[in-house]
């Protein structure tokens, strides 16, 4: 999705449709009169995410108006924004919209507003399903969506926007089944991002995991077929402002039945989330490369799949982490803090 400031007023915009914020209390001016009906009937009353659709409003280039409500005045912050202008993209999708403006007035005419629409709208226009067959009911997703807020904003757009689109990479990592999805494809998917955000990534396999001692990971991923990974995704800034580096670790269990140590089956398809964590990662060092702040920054995912294999660690056994120390494994579901261990002690090195 393109998302863009508008190069003009908001009422002069020809887009399919334009959102108005609506506060609860009167009408809007430019609305009162061409809305009087919904307005007197008690359709419109600015409670928030409330959103009322009309069609050639007069006095506004746009083919419809969405009536978006705010709640009380004043109350509105950024996140409830970003919410706001996620939640009309969704609205809008299903209704034969591609392009739609937000007008910001007033108080939410700032850099921050206008920030929190982006990143709301670009996570809004986020579709899930794209491994379903049929797909004719699917909405179809929003071409552009415009920001009229006045000008000298563009940096907190573009903010929003990258912010949006790292939240969707890490959204639709985060989604695949664990079937497509295993430990070397979240290093594939980690190997795309890196490649086209200009990050540095290196990819430890078993073998150099176990030359260096990671038994903690090792002995969470022996009783699966799929090899486990650790990814190191590495940026580092033209100019350093400090010896600061930051480190995100972010756990990568693409499956976890609780190994030996068996989850309930009831929701366990869930347990495909349980490297979402590794997926934020990801989709954060996007952000960072694209956002270029001047500290130098490392992600670890350490990725596996915790399976109740013939080789799967037991109730018992000990292991030997990285950092020397060993660890007595009293049931097999505690793999987080096992892999992990490993990931910290590599970071801290």
């Amino acid at each position: 999705m393109e998302v863009k400031l508008a190069p003009s007023g908001a009422a002069a915009l020809k887009v399919d449709a334009l959102v108005l914020l609506q506060p609860e209390g009167p009408g809007r001016p430019d609305l009162r009169q061409s809305l009087a009906s919904s307005y007197t009937s008690g359709e419109i009353k600015g409670k928030f995410l409330e959103f009322t659709l009309a069609h050639g409003v007069a006095g506004f280039a746009a083919t419809r108006i969405v009536v978006a409500g705010i709640g009380k005045p004043g109350k509105l912050n950024t996140a409830g924004m970003a919410k706001l202008a996620g939640a009309a993209v969704r609205f809008l999708k299903g209704k034969g919209v591609t392009s739609i403006a937000l007008g910001l007035e007033g108080e939410f005419a700032t850099a921050e507003f206008v920030e929190a629409a982006a990143r709301g709208a670009v996570t809004g226009n986020w579709e899930p399903d794209y491994l379903r067959t049929v797909r004719e009911d699917l909405p179809q997703p929003i071409a552009e969506f415009a920001i009229a807020a006045g000008p000298a904003l563009e940096r907190a757009m573009e903010r929003g926007k990258i912010l949006g689109e790292a939240a969707n990479v890490a959204r639709d990592i985060a989604v695949e089944p664990p079937n497509l999805l295993d430990p070397v494809a979240l290093s594939e998917r980690a190997r795309a991002v890196a490649n086209a955000a200009g990050l540095t990534i290196d990819v430890l396999d078993r073998d150099r995991m176990q030359q260096m001692g990671m038994g903690a990971l090792l002995g969470v991923a022996q009783g699966s077929a799929k090899p486990p990974v650790m990814i190191r995704l590495s940026y580092k800034p033209a100019t350093p402002s400090s010896d600061s580096h930051l480190a995100l670790i972010g756990k990568g269990v693409t499956f976890d039945t609780g190994g030996i140590s068996i989850k309930p089956a009831d929701g366990m398809e869930k347990m495909k989330y349980d490297m979402a964590a590794g997926a934020a990662v990801i989709g954060a060092m996007q952000a960072i490369a694209r956002l270029k702040p001047s500290v130098a920054v490392t992600a670890l995912i350490p990725a596996v799949e915790n399976m109740p294999g013939s080789r799967a660690q037991r109730p018992g056994d000990i292991v030997t982490s990285l950092s020397g120390k060993t660890v007595e494994v009293l049931n097999t579901d505690a793999e987080g803090r096992l892999i992990l261990c490993d990931a910290i002690t590599w970071a801290k090195q």
